[in-house]
């Protein structure tokens, strides 16, 4: 195994420049709600400066930016106490990598966009070290937005503070708008399933389902709700204690959330969610947690509209994802956002794309538009 994860980790791959037929600038200008109007950052879009941080990306020092971020990331983790190799090393150890084999629809094809390199990796998500790097990466992007300020914020804190802010907004949005509980829940681009444990844990009578297009993030996923369910056969009266692998740990692992001992067992699908292949009307709620910040404007219009299909009327389709008009990212210095754009190939399109207009467009009522921290939005809307 720790030949194929030296072979994953070193895998060439010739970096291209896309060619866009998606104009950021342009999709600006026609959007006509509020948050458009907020200066983007001048290292996005076609600005001089975006123009100049795009120029040192697709040049040969790509490979030193890319590693540069990485480094960046796992010196945050460090520094925070994330202990980000213990978290690899059991995870290793945890028998997940059978599990692949058993959720991969292996007659799926990929989207090209997928199979780029980024979030630093070679391949993108489709190897094993972004699987086994994504919980303790998931605590260090929950602490950025408060890193500065509070300095004692642990990753299992900060965490449950994004999740917690994420469910009290759709809570509030449902209330505000008299929707139902909802029965079935899809969590797409569920990754290794933090996202998809705490709608879990906060809607326990519902069917959830996990979806994501890296059959590596589901195997950990899997193992994660395995692990779920011998913590929850033990807690049961007169039960004798069950043996079995607990990697990962309470920030990021099976009992993560609030009330999950009491929830529903989770499905994970191997799928897309442009194609979900889901039944018609068959979703009460859609929660898409940052995942569209890593793809092209094409495919975010392609989920909106799939999104309006397997939704029941009155469904509610969420996006939580980077705040592309926070005052952090249009500050943030030329370098880190050098650094962050060698990582985020679709960063251009998605900081202009008109994401409430689109939603309304497709049909859906009330997009609201709300800061859940300093770097991080949810637009939510839903279906009559």
């Amino acid at each position: 195994m720790a030949q194929a994860l030296q072979a994953s980790h070193k895998a060439g791959f010739e970096r291209a420049r896309v060619q866009r037929a998606f104009r950021p600038q342009a999709a600006a200008s026609q959007s006509s709600s509020t948050s458009s109007t907020v200066p983007k950052p001048k290292w996005a879009g076609d600005d001089l400066l975006s123009r100049v941080v795009n120029v040192a990306i697709d040049s040969p020092l790509f490979g030193l930016l890319k590693e540069g971020a990485r480094k960046r990331i796992k010196d945050t983790a460090e520094r925070r106490g994330v202990p980000w190799q213990q978290r690899v090393l059991e995870l290793e150890r945890s028998g997940v990598f059978e599990l692949k084999e058993e959720i991969e629809d292996k007659s799926l094809a990929y989207p090209s966009y997928y199979t780029r390199a980024f979030h630093g990796y070679d391949e993108g998500n489709l190897s094993w070290l972004a699987a086994l790097e994504a919980e303790p990466a998931t605590d260090v992007m929950a602490l950025l937005p408060w890193a500065k300020n509070e300095l004692t914020l642990t990753g299992p804190a900060a965490q449950a503070r994004l999740r917690q802010a994420t469910l009290t907004a759709i809570r509030k949005f449902a209330a505000d708008n008299n929707l139902k509980e909802p029965r079935s829940i899809l969590d797409a681009g569920c990754s290794v399933g933090i996202c998809t444990r705490w709608l879990a844990g906060e809607y326990p009578h519902a069917e959830v389902t996990g979806m994501d297009l890296s059959p590596y993030m589901l195997a950990v996923a899997e193992l994660r709700e395995r692990q779920w369910e011998q913590q929850h056969a033990a807690q049961q009266p007169g039960a004798l204690p069950v043996a079995g692998p607990r990697a990962g740990g309470a920030a990021v692992g099976a009992d993560a959330a609030p009330g999950a001992v009491q929830r529903r067992r989770i499905t994970y699908r191997h799928g897309m969610l442009e194609r979900s292949g889901l039944p018609s009307r068959s979703q009460d709620l859609v929660a898409v947690q940052f995942l569209i910040h890593e793809c092209p404007a094409a495919i975010i219009s392609q989920m909106i509209r799939e999104c309006k299909r397997i939704l029941r009327p009155g469904g509610a389709l969420a996006f939580v994802d980077i705040n592309p008009d926070s005052a952090a990212g249009r500050s943030m210095p030329p370098a880190l956002a050098t650094l962050m754009k060698a990582t985020e190939p679709w960063t251009d399109e998605y900081y202009f794309f008109p994401l409430e207009e689109e939603m309304a467009a497709a049909g859906f009522r009330h997009v609201t538009n709300r800061e859940i921290d300093p770097r991080h939005r949810i637009v939510i809307g839903h279906l009559a």
